[in-house]
């Protein structure tokens, strides 16, 4: 089937009722899938033994899009690929553990630089990691313009 991206998370989410069918071993019975199965779903490129791990991963990553699930949207909408991008960098107290201390922007309490640092860590992150998700990235045209200083800023090295 096709694999899972988080943009068949939300259109699965936006159903009132999935059901999911495991196969196990060698997979499903050809004549159940004719009569009964809409899609089948791929979470990657390799062989489990039967497929409830790949359910279990349909069924979290579709309930937690599901209202009332999170506490709030922004808990979803910030992370890896709700919008095409890797999720920023986390941190936690205390503010400088082993040596390595928070970026000084997030304890600043400016809100607005927070999150201009945040995005632009999930640019530098997906650049580094996944530059392939920048082709379906929903991109601003200060993300376009950041990027473009960076490459500006790599061409001068």
């Amino acid at each position: 089937g096709n694999v899972l991206s988080q943009e068949k998370v939300k259109e699965l989410a936006m159903h009132e009722n999935i059901a999911i069918l495991c196969g196990h071993y060698e997979g499903v019975d050809e004549r159940v899938l004719e009569a009964y199965v809409d899609e089948e779903i791929s979470i990657g490129d390799y062989v489990l033994t039967g497929g409830e791990l790949p359910a279990l991963v349909v069924a979290d990553a579709v309930c937690r899009m599901k209202d009332g699930v999170l506490s709030n949207d922004v808990c979803f909408e910030e992370e890896s690929h709700y919008d095409g991008l890797l999720e920023y960098p986390q941190y936690t107290r205390p503010a400088t553990w082993r040596g390595r201390s928070v970026p000084p922007v997030l304890l600043s309490g400016n809100h607005a630089a927070i999150a201009r640092w945040r995005r632009e860590q999930s640019i530098l992150r997906t650049m580094h990691k996944r530059p392939d998700l920048f082709a379906r990235a929903e991109l601003t045209k200060q993300d376009k313009k950041y990027l473009a200083s960076l490459e500006t800023h790599v061409e001068k090295e």
